[in-house]
């Protein structure tokens, strides 16, 4: 059993909370219960996820962030970040059926993420979100919230962040890329590759290292030959060797 908010509370309280911010130029709201749990209904059955692994989460992704407000250093702080996320979500015992359902993250997303939310995207800024009540359209913040779409929800765009690296054994590669927002969204969350953890390992580990780092291009144009060779391979085929030698091979065309 596990906590869901609809997608139009979600949205209510996301404009109230940014028109707040707006009037009290205020940038992290202390108690992100208060106006949730009205929202929130449990749906399910079995044991009720614990939410006391999210709530110590909360505190601990927010001892990451600039103590100034300063935006430095921002998807290495969001991979830091999704570590203790995807950590905290694992030791609350979400089942499968929470984890796919946008409400669930919805609610993690009001009542344990927005301040880094906030934080991490430029839209939450009163002077940029608009605070108009037509649907949510491309660029508009609620959509890093409402868990409509996984690979734009901050929340959820980071739990599969480690998912797709293989779990926590693997969480330094979380932050291993400097600037690597578009590489992550792009080029691993978006597509075939991110359905292979070893895959992804092996990309991540190159992109990290300054000597073989592709720019723009070359890694758009490595991403589309991955995924064509990915189409006919089933994820467990491909153990760390394997997938290492492919990535490596339509790499190494790349750099020359």
């Amino acid at each position: 059993m596990h906590l869901h908010v609809s997608l139009d509370a979600c949205h209510q309280v996301a404009r109230q909370r940014v028109r707040d911010l707006s009037d009290s130029g205020e940038r992290f709201i202390d108690d992100l219960e208060l106006d949730v749990r009205p929202a929130c209904k449990e749906v399910g059955e079995g044991e009720a996820v614990d939410m006391t692994a999210l709530e110590a989460a909360r505190s601990e992704i927010e001892t990451l962030l600039p103590t100034d407000g300063t935006r430095r250093d921002i998807d290495r702080t969001e991979g830091r970040a999704s570590v203790v996320l995807y950590r905290a979500v694992s030791d609350s015992g979400a089942d499968v059926i929470a984890l796919d359902d946008p409400g669930f993250w919805r609610y993690v997303s009001l009542a344990h993420l927005w301040n880094f939310a906030v934080w991490r995207e430029p839209a939450f800024r009163p002077n940029q979100a608009s605070l108009d009540e037509p649907g949510p359209s491309k660029g508009r913040y609620e959509q890093y919230v409402d868990g409509r779409n996984f690979f734009n929800c901050v929340a959820t765009r980071m739990y599969l962040r480690v998912k797709c690296l293989g779990g926590l054994e693997h969480g330094d590669l979380a932050w291993a890329v400097t600037k690597g927002t578009d590489f992550w969204r792009s080029h691993i969350l978006r597509v075939k590759a991110g359905e292979h953890p070893a895959v992804v390992r092996a990309i991540v580990r190159r992109q990290a290292d300054p000597a073989t780092r592709l720019d723009t291009n070359p890694l758009r144009e490595f991403a589309k030959q991955l995924n064509r060779s990915l189409v006919n391979v089933v994820p467990a085929m491909l153990n760390e060797d394997a997938a290492n030698g492919m990535v490596g091979e339509l790499w190494s065309r790349q750099l020359q």
